[in-house]
């Protein structure tokens, strides 16, 4: 409905079906962007929900890497155990049994030193994915907050503008209040 150029004029004051559609008309669209402003705020709502859902999975990558720096410390505890069992077969001398051990503990050693590596990297690795959703999560929560706290305000401004339509066209009613006829 188009936006009311003015009132006709009746015998004591304005039409008042004019002024009742003009009622009707400023409701409607206070309830239309009330109503719209509501499925924003669901929307980012539901968006709300979806970062604190990358923050669950956040938290479970962590618990990975707790893991892996567990199995980190056991592997330095071995590496530890070959070099000492190293050092003692450095000082006594050495038979053919003794080379054979010695040999196989420079083995264990090495693929010690490769298992670390490669659990270092798994742990860099996870580090790097965690920082990245971290990021990634808390400019998402941020910018819905800013998003929230605006349509927020929006809301807040609407329903204020709506009671002053209202608070006005009451005053608008008492005004042209017709004059009472047995007066």
């Amino acid at each position: 409905m188009a936006a009311f150029q003015n009132f006709r004029s009746a015998l004591n004051g304005f039409n008042r079906e004019d002024v009742v559609r003009y009622i009707e008309y400023i409701n409607n669209q206070h309830n239309a962007l009330v109503n719209q402003l509501n499925t924003e705020i669901q929307s980012l709502r539901a968006d709300l929900e979806a970062c604190r859902k990358n923050a669950q999975d956040v938290e479970a990558v962590s618990a990975q890497l707790e893991m892996v720096l567990q199995k980190n410390a056991l592997v330095e505890k071995e590496l530890a155990e070959t070099y000492a069992k190293l050092e003692k077969a450095a000082e006594r001398p050495q038979t053919d049994s003794e080379l054979e051990a010695y040999r196989r503990a420079e083995r264990t050693e090495r693929v010690a030193k490769e298992r670390v590596a490669q659990m270092y990297q798994q742990a860099n690795g996870i580090l790097a994915d965690a920082t990245v959703r971290t990021d990634e999560a808390a400019t998402q929560i941020g910018s819905l907050a800013d998003q929230v706290c605006a349509q927020l305000s929006q809301l807040q401004d609407a329903l204020s503008a709506g009671a002053n339509t209202i608070r006005d066209t009451a005053a608008a009613m008492y005004a042209i209040k017709p004059a009472d006829p047995e007066a």
